[in-house]
């Protein structure tokens, strides 16, 4: 167990610097009558909305002359000191604001690359690295493929391979097969993108996103943890899956399998049978999907960026049963995992969200 833990801390460290973002300083000197200075202190507002990590320091320039002579000795600009507004941002420097946007899309551009400059990281043999380009779909990819391990999916698939597998018929394996996990990653892709929304509509109030994700997420590893020591004492089983509403659908379905049918009829079998599990069994896991979506929401993406995202996680949430479905193709037969390895990946989930609900909840303060 210790060498687990220790493994899941190295893994999920790593995970963390690589999304975790230093806290940029913007230096910005004013004055009470200057009319420019007014319309650069209502755009750093925005900036301040837009970019959460970004703290300003805003100084009135008539009280430190001193401050602005450092920072103008610093960057090189002596020859500007006493003129305002002047906005410092690291080692640069912007001079004066118009109303045409072109100096906000200096500021903007400046600090977008230092948040590039700061995720950038050097790494012994494989030198510099721009963790930004790799920080969401590494999230992706692994909070899809722990969410994949869960009973309720793969139980659902082990009951439609069940059936299908009466057939004796790869065709028919591989068309009713691919038709339940193609559905099943439509319609938990359209869940994602759902709560995608919900979060988008509170992303003006940032900090309520990040109390909202960290205290899930903490909440998730207390889940998942939970999962684990029940699932060392005896079988895991999913409750969902067991409720009224889930046997009796897989009821119909059987019962809809046993009447001699056209192949188009019981493709459409499986996708209604796709489509009332997934959005059933949705609660059984709907922790890291959430949790995941929060995340984006709070990137402010365009729209082709977080339905890549969202691919990403859905491939590796279905990987483990595509793995299934591909083995029950070509031996028709059905193999799943051991319940071994799901035990520890519950403990792996544990400490993963655990980590990333104290990474946000920190990140308040």
């Amino acid at each position: 167990m210790k060498k687990v833990f220790a493994l899941s801390f190295i893994l999920i460290l790593g995970l963390f610097y690589s999304v975790q973002a230093e806290e940029l300083e913007i230096n910005f000197f004013y004055g009470n009558t200057c009319p420019h200075c007014a319309a650069e202190q209502k755009f750093l507002d925005t900036i301040e909305e837009k970019y959460p990590d970004v703290k300003i320091n805003r100084y009135l320039y008539e009280d430190n002359t001193e401050l602005l002579e450092d920072f103008c000795y610093n960057c090189e600009a002596e020859k500007y000191f006493g003129l305002v507004p002047m906005t410092f941002i690291q080692d640069k420097f912007i001079l004066g604001f118009d109303n045409s946007e072109n100096i906000g899309k200096q500021i903007e551009q400046a600090i977008l690359g230092e948040h590039q400059e700061n995720q950038n990281i050097s790494l012994p043999i494989v030198g510099q690295i721009d963790m930004s380009s790799y920080s969401l779909p590494v999230l992706a990819a692994l909070l899809g493929g722990l969410d994949g391990f869960n009973v309720c999916s793969l139980g659902a698939l082990m009951l439609i391979l069940g059936l299908v597998l009466v057939f004796k018929s790869k065709r028919k394996v591989l068309i009713l097969g691919g038709s339940f996990l193609l559905t099943t990653a439509i319609v938990y892709g359209f869940l994602i993108f759902l709560w995608y929304q919900v979060f988008s509509l509170l992303s003006p109030y940032i900090k309520v996103v990040q109390i909202l994700v960290g205290a899930l997420s903490v909440f998730g590893g207390f889940y998942f943890f939970k999962q684990f020591l029940k699932s060392r004492k005896n079988k895991q089983t999913c409750a969902i899956g067991e409720s009224k509403i889930s046997l009796k659908i897989a009821k119909k379905l059987e019962e809809s399998f046993k009447k001699p049918k056209g192949i188009v009829l019981l493709i459409g079998s499986c996708f209604l049978f796709a489509t009332a599990i997934t959005v059933i069994e949705f609660p059984c896991s709907a922790v890291i999907p959430v949790i995941f979506a929060g995340v984006l929401s709070a990137q402010n993406l365009p729209l082709i960026s977080y339905i890549s995202y969202i691919a990403i996680f859905l491939f590796f949430y279905m990987l483990d049963e595509i793995i299934v479905f591909l083995i029950a193709v070509f031996t028709m037969k059905i193999w799943i995992a051991s319940s071994k390895f799901t035990t520890w990946l519950n403990l792996f989930g544990a400490i993963l969200l655990f980590f990333f609900g104290l990474y946000y909840i920190l990140n308040l303060f």
